[in-house]
């Protein structure tokens, strides 16, 4: 098999010679280039959005804070963002809701927002790829992720829930109409693994959201995407323990970065004891790239030991690496595998 066939295989549920291991195209150092059963992930939408009526601009602010601003025939929207030095990483200073009537011009954003679809991105992504790894063709988070992370903060949100609930319903309501046009593109393209990028974790989406916002979402990504052979990769990589039962009532196939002890909070033979029909494709716990290469190859090797069966299981890297120490950590779990 080469390295691509590998992991299509086994994030499918299969079994391959060795437990696949894989790296964020944008993560990796250059010196990591030359591990041999190291495969590449990177990603690639299957449509195009466009919003004709929608100005964009933006300006600096001071050194790394700049603001960005949309203006529309609904009104106009503001948002402020600082960029650290190191790995590039930005944070939102002021969110782009900040009063309940901005969510009527986010909602007619999204509602005028065309999606067409366009192969080209995707395959070109592909070709340049070749063997050596896959793509993820990725859809929007889940309204909920979506409008909290992306648009208002999760204070702004909680709030908001309570104060203006139709207002929020709107552009909810509005998302799941939008995503669902881009999972019908999706499941017509050549794409055969679909990013869904929620970064869900359990401290923010309890069992009472996750009920109510997450599941219909993944319900019809499932309806969606699996009958055209579509496998849904959909990106857990916080605290799961919350919501482990929740996770198991859906139809999700696969839980992508998965992230185990000491960094989340539920270990992968949990994991594999209540969700034994789901793949696993884990992010390897961050913090433990510090060690030395001896502890990560020990890590290394009590995951696959608590992943039971090599059957849908895989391990990959999908956080930030110190540039220390990367290249050093991704060797040791290479040899390890």
């Amino acid at each position: 098999m080469t390295l691509r066939e590998k992991v299509l295989h086994v994030v499918r549920g299969g079994r391959a010679d060795t437990v696949p291991f894989t790296c964020y195209l944008g993560l990796a150092p250059e010196a990591a280039r030359e591990i041999e059963n190291l495969a590449w992930v990177t990603s690639a939408p299957a449509c195009s959005l466009s919003t004709p009526e929608v100005e964009h601009s933006s300006r600096e602010l001071a050194p790394g804070v700049r603001e960005s601003r949309m203006d529309t025939p609904w009104g106009s929207l503001t948002h402020v963002a600082h960029t650290e030095t190191g790995y590039g990483s930005s944070w939102t200073r002021e969110h782009w809701v900040k009063r309940p009537e901005d969510y009527a011009v986010v909602e007619q954003l999204i509602r005028q927002t065309r999606l067409e679809p366009d192969p080209e991105p995707y395959l070109h992504v592909r070709a340049d790829l070749g063997d050596r790894g896959v793509v993820l063709s990725w859809l929007n988070r889940t309204p909920f992720q979506r409008l909290w992370i992306e648009y208002a903060g999760m204070a702004r949100l909680a709030l908001d829930l309570v104060d203006c609930p139709d207002a929020v319903q709107g552009v909810l309501d509005a998302m799941f109409e939008q995503s669902r046009v881009g999972m019908q593109i999706t499941a017509a393209s050549e794409a055969q693994l679909v990013w869904v990028p929620d970064n869900i974790t359990g401290e923010m989406t309890g069992p009472r959201f996750f009920e109510r916002y997450l599941a219909p979402y993944y319900r019809q990504v499932c309806d969606i995407l699996l009958p055209a052979g579509k496998l849904p990769c959909t990106h857990m990589d916080g605290m799961l323990r919350q919501i482990a039962d929740c996770v198991a009532e859906t139809d999700l196939p696969l839980i992508e970065a998965f992230t185990p002890p000491p960094d989340g909070n539920f270990p992968v033979r949990e994991a594999r004891e209540r969700w034994p029909a789901k793949t696993l494709w884990l992010n390897f716990p961050s913090s433990v790239h510090l060690s030395s290469p001896e502890e990560i190859q020990r890590v290394t090797r009590q995951l696959v030991k608590e992943a039971g069966t090599a059957e849908g299981f895989a391990i990959g890297v999908t956080e930030n690496m110190p540039a220390s120490v990367g290249a050093r950590s991704l060797q040791a779990i290479a040899e390890a595998l």
